[in-house]
C-alpha cells in the first residue's frame, strides 16, 4: 500500500498552480473562515503536532480547488481542516506505535523519495518555490514522507499477514457482481480509410482574418481531395474489386491497411456516432459507402458479430483477489488505528 504515490505530481501541480494565486493571497495571514490556527493543533500521548503540516494541507486543497474555479463554503473548509486534523493525529499514533515496535525507515529510502521529487523539477528553485506556496520546507517534506513510510511499513508488518482471501471470496464476489463483468456486443471490423481534417473545427483559432480564409480554403481543397480518393475506392468495391487488397494499397490506416483493412474487434460504443450508425445497418460481409467520421472517410464492412457475454472468472480472479485484499487491508488499518485511539491520550486545539 502505497500512501505517497502520488505526492510528487502533487508537489508539481503546486509550481503550475504558482501564475494563478494572486501574490496578496500568499501574503496574508493563514485563516480557516477567519479563525486563526494555533501552532500547536494537539497533542498526541504528550507529543504536541504543529500546525505546519496541517496548513500545508489547507493549501493544497485550496490551490486545487482554485484551479477548478471552485469557491470553497465555510462548512467544506471547516470540515476539511478537521478531517486533515484527524488524519494528522492518526499518524501521529500510527509513527508511536511503529517506533514501540523498532519499526524504522533506512536514510537511504527517505532519500530516494525526497529525490523522486526534486526530479521533478528542473532547477532547485523551481522545487523550493513549490514548496513554499503549499506551506513545505525540505524538512517538513522529509517528515511527511518518514511518518508516511512508517505507517506503510507498520501496515505490511501488522496488518498485510493477518489478511486473508480465499478462492471462495472471490468467487461469491464475482457472482454477486456479475453485470461488472459483462462484455458489450461487438463487430469485428474491416475498414479502408482516406483522412481529412474536421471542416468545422479547422482554422478557428486563427485569429487574422485573411490567414484564417487561407486555412478554410486549403482544408476545403484538402477535404475534396479525400472525399475524391474515397469515392474511386468505391468505385472499384462496386466493380468487384478485393476489398483486402484495395486496403493493403490505398488504406492510409497503416496499421489496420497492411493486414487488408482489419480493424479488430469494436463495440459500437467504442466508434464515432456516425460510423457506428452505418456499421449497425450493414449486413455481414456487405460492404459500406464512404462514410465520414471526425478523422476522414471510411469504408466500412464487418465479417464477425461477437455476441455480449461475461469475462470469465478465470480471466479476472487475481484481479478481484488483489481488490478484496485492498479492502480488507484498509478495513484492518481503520480498526487498528480506532484501538489506538481508544487508549491515547489526545487534546486538540483546534
Amino acid at each position: 500500500m502505497n500512501l505517497t504515490a502520488n505526492f510528487a505530481r502533487s508537489l508539481a501541480l503546486g509550481l503550475m498552480l504558482i501564475l494563478a494565486v494572486p501574490a496578496a493571497a500568499l501574503a496574508e495571514p493563514f485563516q480557516v473562515n477567519g479563525k486563526t490556527i494555533p501552532d500547536k493543533i494537539a497533542l498526541v500521548n504528550g507529543v504536541a503536532l504543529d500546525s505546519k503540516l496541517l496548513i500545508s494541507e489547507i493549501k493544497v486543497y485550496r490551490l486545487m480547488n482554485r484551479q477548478k474555479n471552485k469557491t470553497l463554503t465555510e462548512k467544506e473548509m471547516d470540515e476539511f481542516s478537521h478531517q486533515a486534523l484527524a488524519r494528522l493525529v492518526d499518524q501521529e499514533l500510527i509513527f508511536q506505535e511503529a517506533r514501540r515496535k523498532n519499526i524504522l525507515i533506512k536514510s537511504e529510502l527517505l532519500e530516494q523519495r525526497v529525490q523522486e521529487v526534486r526530479q521533478q523539477f528542473p532547477s532547485q528553485q523551481m522545487l523550493r518555490t513549490a514548496l513554499d506556496i503549499q506551506g513545505l520546507t525540505m524538512d517538513l517534506l522529509k517528515t511527511k514522507f518518514e511518518k508516511q513510510m512508517v505507517e506503510e511499513a507498520l501496515i505490511r508488518q501488522e496488518v498485510v499477514p493477518n489478511v486473508k482471501v480465499g478462492d471462495a471470496e472471490v468467487e461469491a464476489f464475482y457472482k454477486e457482481n456479475l453485470n461488472k463483468f459483462q462484455t458489450p456486443e461487438k463487430y469485428e471490423v474491416h475498414h479502408i480509410f482516406v483522412a481529412a481534417l474536421q471542416s468545422a473545427s479547422h482554422g478557428t483559432t486563427i485569429q487574422d482574418p485573411a490567414l484564417r480564409k487561407k486555412a478554410e480554403h486549403l482544408n476545403a481543397l484538402l477535404d475534396e481531395d479525400a472525399k475524391e480518393k474515397i469515392r474511386g475506392l468505391d468505385y472499384q468495391l462496386q466493380d468487384g474489386a478485393d476489398f483486402a487488397a484495395l486496403a493493403k494499397e490505398h488504406s492510409e490506416d497503416g496499421k489496420s491497411g497492411s493486414k487488408g483493412g482489419s480493424w479488430g474487434t469494436v463495440a459500437l460504443s467504442e466508434l464515432p456516432e456516425s460510423l457506428a450508425n452505418e456499421l449497425k445497418k450493414l449486413k455481414q460481409h456487405q460492404i459500406s459507402g464512404p462514410i465520414r467520421s471526425p478523422y476522414g472517410y471510411h469504408i466500412l464492412k464487418w465479417t464477425k458479430l461477437i455476441p455480449a457475454g461475461h469475462i470469465k472468472l478465470s480471466e479476472v480472479k487475481a484481479d478481484i483477489m488483489n481488490a478484496l485484499l485492498r479492502k480488507k487491508t484498509l478495513s484492518e488499518h481503520r480498526k487498528m488505528v480506532s484501538k489506538m485511539r481508544e487508549r491515547a491520550d489526545i487534546q486538540l486545539f483546534y
